[in-house]
């Protein structure tokens, strides 16, 4: 018993002493607590002005082939931890305040948006992947006109689940990257 208590007595004492050791402590930009360090308790991100392609409520309706199918919208985003091209496809998934507009995004899962070599590379969950010709025609034109209003992209790659697939919904082939010139 009193080995017990002698030990005992020694760890309290340990982690006692461990806990009053001075432990460098660093601000977020490197500098030594303490300094003239400033840190912004509201961060301002960066607003981005982007030009957004969202449907024709009119033509999604009607089919008309006369009327226009994709409408731009510019739009101020804010961008903060996220990459603009990420923001853009988080935009497009929101229902437009415009009358007029829709979405075919709304229920489509991005997984991950990588910009390389004028190629965005979108990946899609498979998951709310299905309907007709025209949801496929729309999301594709939506993702791929926002997208290559960016001056850095020229084409859109999609991918499912991380791979390259035929089709995105049966209609529409995607295995190549895809460009403005495909939707206009």
């Amino acid at each position: 018993m009193k080995k017990i208590l002698i030990v005992s007595l020694v760890l309290i004492v340990v982690l006692a002493f461990s806990a009053c050791v001075n432990r460098e402590v660093k601000a977020p930009n490197g500098e030594e607590p303490g300094g003239n360090v400033v840190v912004d308790p509201d961060p301002k991100d960066d607003k981005v002005e982007v030009t957004l392609y969202f449907m024709n409520e009119q033509y999604i309706l009607t089919g008309d082939e006369t009327l226009e199918k994709a409408i731009a919208i510019t739009r101020e985003v804010v961008i903060g931890e996220k990459t603009v091209e990420e923001v853009i496809l988080e935009e497009l998934q929101k229902r437009p305040e415009e009358e007029n507009l829709t979405t075919s995004m709304e229920n489509i899962k991005v997984l991950g948006v990588e910009v390389k070599e004028n190629t965005a590379y979108v990946n899609l969950s498979s998951e709310e992947l299905h309907g007709g010709s025209l949801e496929e025609t729309s999301i594709l034109t939506q993702m791929v006109l926002s997208l290559t209003e960016l001056p850095e992209i020229d084409e859109v790659q999609i991918y499912v689940d991380g791979t390259v697939r035929e089709t995105l919904m049966s209609h529409y082939e995607i295995m190549e990257p895809l460009s403005r010139k495909d939707f206009e």
